[in-house]
């Protein structure tokens, strides 16, 4: 697992600096997912940064949640809210169905969702889609 500041943590935090910049990975890894939605389902492991974003504070995130991280499907996200300015690192699990991905992200409690198809965020409050049951 990536847990010591590298080039790659180095990078994942400048893809931090930019609104809406992000990133999902698989922390055992490194490998970058590319399809599909990530959702963020556990707020409680959620960390919220209001500043710039360093390697170290990646690699500190990896290593205090590295039970999460580890699980099947699980993934290492972060991404920088284009409306507050703030960071957020999760631990995220990712699905191909947007409804699905809507209804995850509205019953954890998040604000959007990423389509690493369209690379953009899509606000769980989005208009003319199927609110949470």
């Amino acid at each position: 697992m990536l847990t010591q500041i590298d080039p790659k943590l180095s990078a994942l935090a400048d893809a931090l600096s930019v609104p809406d910049g992000g990133f999902s990975i698989v922390a055992a890894t490194g490998e970058y997912v590319t399809s599909g939605y990530a959702v963020s389902i556990y707020p409680e492991r959620e960390r919220i940064i209001t500043g710039g974003v360093t390697g170290e504070d990646l690699a500190d995130y990896l290593r205090e949640h590295a039970d999460a991280l580890t699980l099947p499907g699980r993934v290492f996200g972060g991404w920088r809210d284009p409306a507050s300015g703030a960071a957020f690192l999760d631990v995220s699990v990712t699905t191909r169905d947007l409804p699905t991905a809507l209804a995850l992200a509205r019953a954890h409690g998040q604000l959007a969702v990423f389509d690493f198809a369209a690379l953009t965020s899509i606000s769980t409050d989005a208009a003319g889609l199927p609110a949470a049951a």
